[in-house]
This record gives C-alpha cells, sequence and structure tokens, in this order.
C-alpha cells in the first residue's frame, strides 16, 4: 500500500464518520422534536385539566356565595316585612327634619 492508497483510505474513513455524526445529529433532533411535542401535548392536557377542575370549583364556590347571598337577602326582607310601619310618626319625623319649625 502506498502513501495515496493510505490518504484515500483515510479520507474514506473521515467521509463515513462524518455521515455517521450527521446521521446522530439528525436522529437526535428528530428524538428532540419528538420530545417536546410529547411533553407539550402532556403540559397542554394537563393545563387543560387543572382549568377545568379550577373552573368548576370556582363554578361552586359562586353558587354557593349567591345562595348565601339570596338567603341573607330573603332574611332581611322577611325582617323588614314583619316590621310594622307607622306612617303618622314617619310623617311627623319627616315633617320635623326637612320643614325645621
Amino acid at each position: 500500500m502506498d502513501e495515496t492508497d493510505v490518504l484515500r483510505h483515510l479520507l474514506e474513513v473521515e467521509a463515513a464518520a462524518a455521515a455517521l455524526v450527521d446521521s446522530a445529529q439528525a436522529e437526535a433532533g428528530k428524538r428532540l422534536t419528538d420530545g417536546e411535542k410529547l411533553n407539550r401535548e402532556h403540559y397542554e392536557q394537563c393545563y387543560a385539566e387543572e382549568v377545568a377542575r379550577l373552573d368548576a370549583d370556582y363554578q361552586q364556590q359562586l353558587d354557593a356565595v349567591k345562595a348565601d347571598y339570596q338567603q341573607q337577602l330573603d332574611a332581611y326582607r322577611a325582617e323588614l316585612d314583619a316590621m310594622p310601619v307607622d306612617n303618622s310618626r314617619f310623617m311627623e319625623l319627616a315633617g320635623h327634619l326637612l320643614l325645621k319649625d
């Protein structure tokens, strides 16, 4: 084997190594892209589940607050309706406050 054959063989080995490195880089890029895609899908699924859970919890708490508010309002109205109305005293007080004898 002379020097040209040795150099040619080394160049062939280097070309094969470069092709192997390129192939490995392409495979690594593909795996990273696939992994990122899977992670993104998992994140979006978990995010959607958490949003749905929080929204349901919010709606449940909102309904409870509305029901409590309505109950308090109804109790206040009932209390007001139960109070006797004394129109003569009201008119006397209104006249005193507004007309200032």
